[in-house]
């Protein structure tokens, strides 16, 4: 009887433990779709960081780049000088200094300067309109070859051009396979993103965009799927940093986008 008692006994524990347990699981999706979005406003965050780290430098650095170029007359100094500065740039590959004709005077890259006409960029025709520091959008480099993202700003007659890697303003979030990052202008283009062959509509910048916050998050059904879509705009450059995040297909939906 005693032993008998006891099997029983000890299959009342292991039913009440396997229901315990059962109790005390996350709940299927709820829990784990709260987790996500609050990973995707972090990674927003992450992002803004990331982003406002190499435009403060860069706006430093150009500052700096003005000086050394009124200040000393020997260009070969000058391209040595340029170059210690690039180096305090996050991402930064060269800094280059165009005159008021479009022309290329100084190259922190390379020495001599190549005879190179710049006029007809974008970003050198955006700082001449305006002040302040440009967020030029990706470009191929007319030497090199490569893509880059230029951050140019006019001081007196010269434009001083930061020339960037294309990933330098977003976080790669290199561990989510189902994650983007964004730079995005004020107006809606897309400075850079990651990865570059993810498929971004307008009317999903503009869940962002045209958001009277500066922070927020969005959970929004995108092309077949569900997406929370973080943002962050800048106070000090006219920049928004985006990320998206795919969730569960059973994830409450505040908003459609088609």
């Amino acid at each position: 009887m005693r032993g008998i008692t006891r099997l029983v006994f000890l299959s009342f524990l292991l039913s009440f433990g396997s229901i315990s347990g059962s109790i005390s699981q996350t709940p299927p999706h709820v829990d784990k779709t709260e987790q996500l979005v609050a990973e995707v406003v972090q990674a927003a965050r992450t992002n803004q960081l990331s982003a406002e780290r190499v435009l403060y430098a860069a706006d430093q650095a150009i500052d700096a780049a003005a000086v050394i170029v009124s200040s000393i007359q020997n260009s070969r100094l000058i391209h040595s000088e340029l170059r210690r500065l690039a180096t305090g740039v996050p991402g930064a590959r060269a800094i280059i200094v165009i005159g008021p004709d479009g022309k290329l005077n100084h190259d922190s890259y390379k020495y001599p300067a190549l005879a190179v006409d710049l006029s007809d960029r974008a970003y050198f025709k955006e700082a001449l309109t305006r002040s302040g520091l440009v967020i030029g959008q990706r470009a191929i480099g007319r030497t090199s070859g490569a893509a880059f993202i230029p951050l140019a700003k006019r001081l007196g007659t010269l434009t001083y051009v930061i020339v960037t890697t294309p990933y330098a303003l977003v976080d790669v979030q290199s561990e989510c396979g189902d994650c983007w990052s964004l730079a995005v202008q004020q107006g809606g283009k897309i400075v850079t993103m990651f990865p570059p062959e993810a498929e971004v509509s307008p009317n999903l910048l503009d869940v962002a965009l045209k958001s009277n916050a500066t922070t927020g998050v969005r959970v929004a059904r995108y092309l077949n799927s569900v997406v929370a879509i973080a943002w962050r705009k800048s106070a000090d450059f006219q920049m928004t940093s985006v990320s998206v995040r795919g969730l569960p297909d059973t994830a409450a939906v505040d908003i459609d986008i088609h």
